[in-house]
């Protein structure tokens, strides 16, 4: 779901900043580096003011910092003219990730607009049994990944990890998700090794180091992300390193899972917290509640041009976060992939799992997903958020990543075994 609830952190409306006003930028990020909420609001505009408050600012700010370290500076910035405006892209390092920020100002250099468009790692932390490995995609960007190998077990099995929406890393890292929930890929690849299975994780295009996209991030759709798991699969196949290549997908990457198993030789596929609907009714799903009647009817009316290959005329700026003109084509490749259409015409053996706790993916929506094929295989495990952890377990200084559920591992690698 690249692109929709858990793709941006958008703050302000999407509009400009004067290249030679980059010192407000500057000032703006020293003001939060020092805790200076009320500071850093004397840079914005009236109309940033009327929807964002210094301790909405602050409470932001520290969700960030949860998740990437503590702040330590600013450290460039880029600038592009955007018709009557200027628009600045500001890299700034925190204590594990340099997080890329987008920042706009109007003509008298107040700023109304300050959003994350995407992350990277500042360095990559590798266990002793692992070791990184990049993949070409078909139009030869390079996609990097973690390599994990149980230890002893040469010609072992092995499972490409898939990852969800949005900027989500190799290692189940996200901007948006507390530090906590973090590292549930890394975990996985950890667990599986520990029962003789090998796994590859990856960093997608856009995310952590696969930065260097040779197509336009704006311009990519479902189906580029789909063929470069499929390059991931190509890859394992052809090293000769492993007895067999199977697929585990979460959440959107079980739907990339699916499309894969449609097309590429595989031994088995895990959709892990995967839908049974289109992704745009999977998306109205989480809408409803949280949106005025007005603007879910208009959120329903957009999604319909999408799947009519239609681009919609013009968009809420209270929706703006969903659709935008960088995600219309994400949207009319995304709508066509129908979970329970390519399940049910999967010959590969299919095991669907989900968490009980999963408020993103909701039981019901798994249970759907195995409906669409009888004999389909379905693991629902208690208490299992989306982020594969526990519900009811508790970090010690509220920093240190959960565990994953007990359950999952040992499930998936009996089905992977089979």
């Amino acid at each position: 779901m690249k692109r929709i609830l858990f793709f941006v952190l958008l703050l302000g409306s999407l509009q400009a900043v004067r290249a030679q006003q980059q010192p407000v930028v500057s000032s703006f990020f020293e003001q939060i580096g020092r805790s200076n909420w009320t500071g850093a609001m004397q840079y914005m505009a009236p109309v940033m003011k009327e929807k964002l408050t210094a301790d909405m600012l602050k409470g932001v700010w520290q969700q960030i910092e949860q998740t990437n370290g503590k702040w330590e500076a600013l450290t460039s910035q880029k600038v592009v003219r955007d018709g009557n405006h200027f628009i600045v892209t500001a890299e700034n390092n925190f204590e594990r990730t340099t997080v890329i920020f987008r920042l706009t100002l109007d003509s008298a250099n107040r700023l109304v607009g300050f959003f994350i468009t995407g992350s990277r790692p500042k360095q990559v932390m590798l266990n002793t049994n692992e070791t990184t490995d990049t993949v070409h995609a078909a139009d030869g960007t390079v996609l990097y990944g973690t390599l994990t190998l149980p230890e002893g077990q040469p010609h072992s099995p092995v499972v490409l990890i898939i990852a969800g929406s949005g900027p989500t890393d190799r290692n189940g890292n996200s901007l948006f998700l507390p530090a906590t929930e973090g590292f549930s890929y890394q975990q996985l690849a950890a667990g599986l090794a520990a029962h003789g299975i090998a796994s590859l994780r990856y960093d997608k295009r856009g995310t952590g180091q696969s930065t260097a996209s040779n197509k336009p991030l704006t311009a990519l759709t479902l189906d580029d992300f789909v063929a470069d798991a499929a390059a991931c699969v190509d890859h394992l196949e052809r090293s000769g390193q492993f007895a067999n290549v199977s697929v585990i997908g979460h959440s959107e990457g079980g739907v990339i899972g699916l499309a894969l198993a449609g097309r590429q030789p595989m031994k088995c596929l895990i959709a892990l917290s995967t839908p049974g609907e289109a992704i745009d009714k999977v998306l109205l799903e989480q809408l409803k509640p949280r949106l005025a009647d007005s603007l879910y009817q208009q959120s329903v009316s957009i999604l319909e041009g999408l799947r009519e290959n239609k681009t919609p005329d013009r968009v809420p700026a209270d929706l703006n976060m969903f659709f935008n003109k960088g995600t219309f084509g994400y949207w009319k490749s995304a709508v066509r992939f129908d979970p329970c259409a390519m399940l049910a015409l999967t010959q590969l053996p299919v095991l669907v799992v989900g968490g009980a706790a999963d408020v993103q993916v909701t039981p019901a929506q798994v249970t759907m997903l195995q409906d669409c094929k009888p004999g389909t295989q379905l693991v629902l495990i208690e208490g299992m958020t989306h982020a594969l952890k526990n519900n009811a377990a508790l970090s010690p200084d509220k920093k240190t990543p959960l565990p994953l559920s007990p359950e999952l591992v040992p499930a998936l690698a009996n089905f992977l075994r089979q």
